[in-house]
């Protein structure tokens, strides 16, 4: 089941969860009314981890003050 959700697979959203920047791949699940998302960062040298994370963690770069 799909949640309406502000959140666009491919861009790149602020994990506040682990305080580093991802990108969001698709939603998953729904847990509890909230979307979780499929989120992967690089760690670096070309190493990806993909991980799942609620939707109330991602924050658009957009919409952080510079």
């Amino acid at each position: 089941m799909k949640v309406k959700s502000s959140i666009k697979s491919g861009a790149e959203y602020l994990c506040t969860k682990l305080g580093d920047v991802v990108t969001a791949i698709q939603q998953v699940a729904v847990v509890k009314g909230l979307a979780m998302w499929e989120v992967e960062r690089n760690i670096g040298a070309g190493i990806k981890r993909r991980l799942i994370v609620s939707e109330r963690k991602l924050i658009a770069l957009a919409a952080m003050p510079a």
